[in-house]
């Protein structure tokens, strides 16, 4: 379960040992945090306002919170959102990512990556991380945003790629690539190097940023795992098949998400499988699991489901996604997901099973019968 914000306590009045113990009925086994060390930036769903007015939460809020999911038998893995971070980025303003037609990226609505080659960007990031592992001495950690940067919210099955979409080729990436291949790249400005790296070095390209996306994950593992050994990595990992977009496989060309090598450094993978965001069925669910597979046996394959529907307004509007999510619907696509070989569910988020069930809504009592059928 997803337990990225504080309103079980600022909302819903529960005390640490309350929230952990409500979570065990739920039959919830693992439970994917934030803390105040590495906060959560705000992202599509507000994490601020509620708390307005209220006492700010703290380190010892995360700890006492930690500690009472451990009594009640719950594992629990920190969250980091590592390459999207706005305040961190603004203090490393060389960490804006530069797409091929060499504008600097500027994200779209709340989001904004960051270049994954930024070496003072992730080393911050890695401090925060080992001092995580030192005072809230989690089971493992839960990599989000750890690819190069994409709003893949906005990939639903007729959305086109362009150079817009392709990062990140600011001076850093394209002289190491270069240095690292061999090559030398013609004189010109980063537009026209990334398109002679495009269509004369794509496959290595790709390849290239590739690993660095699991060199991040390696050092953070051996970092964090000098404090807390045999910590668990868990990515949170694109969930497109290669097949889709006309064969394009975005979550490696764009994304640099490479599962086949990924599974050296990734003890468990989350597929995004958000349907009502993404706008695909349930069917869906079993070419996805199934690619994922057989890029990387032998790691658990879990599936995130949402619980209420996002982006149906403003910019986000006239994308078809469905404006509800009913508890028939959600209990459906979990099924859905087992029959395809998930070997675990990941919810998106516990507010909303309470927030459901405090409106009179039945999407707790699907979440227990899920845990306990």
């Amino acid at each position: 379960m997803k337990v990225y914000d504080y309103q079980w306590s600022a909302t819903f009045g529960m005390s640490p040992a309350a929230a952990a113990e409500a979570l065990a009925r739920d039959g919830v086994d693992t439970v994917l945090v934030c803390n105040q060390i590495d906060p959560l930036p705000t992202s599509g769903v507000d994490q601020e306002t509620y708390l307005a007015g209220e006492e700010a939460p703290s380190v010892e809020t995360d700890r006492a919170l930690s500690e009472a999911l451990r009594t009640a038998g719950l594992r629990v893995y920190q969250t980091t959102a590592l390459f999207f971070d706005p305040a961190l980025l603004a203090s490393f303003p060389d960490a804006r990512p530069v797409d091929a037609t060499g504008a600097f990226g500027l994200g779209f609505d709340w989001y904004r990556g960051a270049c994954p080659t930024h070496a003072a960007y992730l080393e911050a990031k890695i401090e925060r991380l080992r001092r995580v592992a030192t005072e809230l001495e989690p089971d493992g950690f839960f990599l989000s945003f750890t690819r190069f940067p994409g709003f893949w919210e906005n990939w639903v099955p007729d959305y086109a790629f362009s150079d817009a979409d392709r990062f990140c080729f600011c001076d850093r990436c394209r002289k190491r690539f270069a240095a690292d291949q061999g090559i030398r790249l013609p004189d010109g400005d980063a537009a026209a190097q990334a398109r002679v790296i495009l269509d004369q070095h794509g496959p290595e390209w790709t390849a290239w940023r590739s690993a660095r996306i699991v060199e991040a994950i390696g050092r953070i593992a051996e970092e964090v795992r000098v404090v807390t050994p045999g910590a668990e990595i868990m990515l949170n990992t694109l969930p497109f098949p290669a097949a889709e977009f006309r064969g394009l496989d975005a979550r490696r060309e764009i994304a640099a998400q490479d599962l086949g090598l990924l599974r050296s450094v990734v003890d468990r993978f989350e597929l995004m499988t958000y349907l009502q965001i993404l706008v695909r069925p349930d069917a869906w669910l079993e070419p996805v699991i199934a690619d994922a597979r057989s890029l990387a046996p032998g790691r658990p394959l879990l599936c995130t489901l949402q619980v209420a529907p996002l982006y149906t307004e403003g910019v986000h509007a006239g994308r078809g996604r469905p404006e509800a999510i009913t508890a028939d619907e959600l209990d459906r696509t979990a099924r859905a997901a087992l029959d395809a070989g998930a070997d675990g569910l990941v919810f998106y988020h516990w507010t909303d099973f309470l927030t459901d069930e405090a409106a009179g809504g039945r999407k707790r009592r699907v979440l227990r019968g899920l845990a306990h059928a």
